[in-house]
């Protein structure tokens, strides 16, 4: 009996990548990406086998999720924000969105710096989990959201002792000196910086279409997990 595995919101982007070459497009293949997204599930669920991505994008996303909320309930209509703790699935993928208005569901995204802030955007991959969340909850509107949030002292601090490697532990050191100044301004001008410019909004609606096609892709993946085999 074949598995009807549920796949993540989050990772359903992968699956509706187009392979590269045309042959693959035309009978519907899946792309590598694809199958290298179903073989780490497969590993996971079979071994419990998991790479451990952690970075400090990671670290500032989670340990200020409540500043970038709150930052948001000022700029962006709705009011205070809290996070939907509750897990919804249905036939095909599962996942638990961030935020569930009465009227959208929202993914609020913690930008690590003003660049990142300033390069933001909506990317296939979250269109893809917003499709998600919007079909498992009902809802027909959308807002990815990036907000710009001062950096916890203690994490500049630690990238400052990260660089310090670089010279030998040599504090001392003029290009040490200048690049941690650098590191302490980038993060101080934050604050500085009006409420409504630190705040960009993707409005975006559901689209049934895209979530059919979303169907035929997980039968596929489905197909393909049920192969594997070490």
């Amino acid at each position: 009996m074949e598995t009807k595995i549920l796949f993540r919101c989050s990772g359903t982007g992968s699956l509706m990548t187009e392979p590269k070459l045309k042959a693959d497009k035309e009978a519907g293949n899946l792309s590598e990406t694809a199958k290298t997204f179903v073989e780490d599930k497969w590993l996971f669920d079979t071994f419990g086998f998991s790479e451990l991505l952690k970075n400090d994008y990671m670290d500032k996303g989670n340990e200020c999720e409540q500043d970038s909320m709150d930052l948001v309930s000022q700029v962006v209509p709705g009011g205070f924000r809290s996070r939907y703790n509750t897990k919804l699935q249905n036939e095909y993928v599962i996942g638990t969105p961030d935020i569930v208005l009465q009227d959208c569901v929202e993914d609020i995204k913690t930008s690590w710096n003003l660049k990142t802030f300033f390069n933001a955007e909506l990317s296939k991959m979250y269109f893809a989990q917003a499709q998600c969340y919007m079909w498992l909850t009902g809802k027909e509107k959308y807002r990815l959201i990036y907000a710009l949030v001062p950096t916890p002292q203690h994490m500049v601090l630690n990238e400052c002792e990260k660089l310090a490697w670089k010279y030998g532990k040599n504090y001392d050191n003029e290009d040490y000196i200048a690049q941690t100044q650098q590191i302490q301004k980038n993060n101080d001008l934050i604050k500085d910086l009006p409420i409504e410019k630190r705040v960009k909004v993707f409005y975006f609606d559901y689209d049934p279409d895209y979530i059919e096609l979303l169907k035929i892709k997980i039968e596929k993946a489905r197909e393909y997990y049920n192969t594997l085999k070490l």
